[in-house]
């Protein structure tokens, strides 16, 4: 019997792998492909546009530069004449009531006093006794 003789893949005549990779047939479909892939980016990118376009003019015109300019106020009676400037007022009467002493009640001889020193006596002093509750018997229960 003879035996086959296989070409060496070493030699420079030729060998089986010549013919199963063409090697401009992959150029010409990666080509291709970056062609298909940059045309499909192109596309997206005008589509963008118009979709913009489209949401745009449906918004409603912007205001003119006067009308912008005009102070929009509810109809009368205003019950906050200057809102900002009277919140600023509150919150400076509330930090000066929560950080000064002053009289509460002067005919009962109630004051008040900065909350840190108020959280410094309770520290020193402590909470006050609880008052005891009177039990509720039956007789009481039943208002006889």
């Amino acid at each position: 019997m003879t035996e086959a003789q296989h070409p060496n893949p070493s030699s420079k005549e030729g060998s089986a792998l010549d013919g199963e990779l063409n090697i401009r047939l992959v150029a010409w479909l990666t080509v291709g492909l970056l062609v298909i892939l940059a045309l499909a980016a192109v596309a997206m990118w005008l589509l963008g546009f118009g979709i913009r376009d489209r949401l745009v003019a449906g918004d409603p015109p912007p205001p003119a530069l006067l009308e912008a300019r005009l102070e929009h106020r509810p109809p009368a009676p205003n019950l906050q004449v200057d809102p900002r400037q009277q919140l600023l007022d509150l919150r400076a009467d509330e930090e000066r009531i929560l950080t000064t002493y002053g009289w509460v009640d002067e005919g009962r001889g109630l004051t008040r006093v900065p909350i840190e020193r108020a959280i410094d006596m309770l520290v020193e002093e402590g909470l006050p006794n609880k008052v005891p509750v009177p039990e509720i018997t039956e007789a009481a229960s039943t208002g006889i």
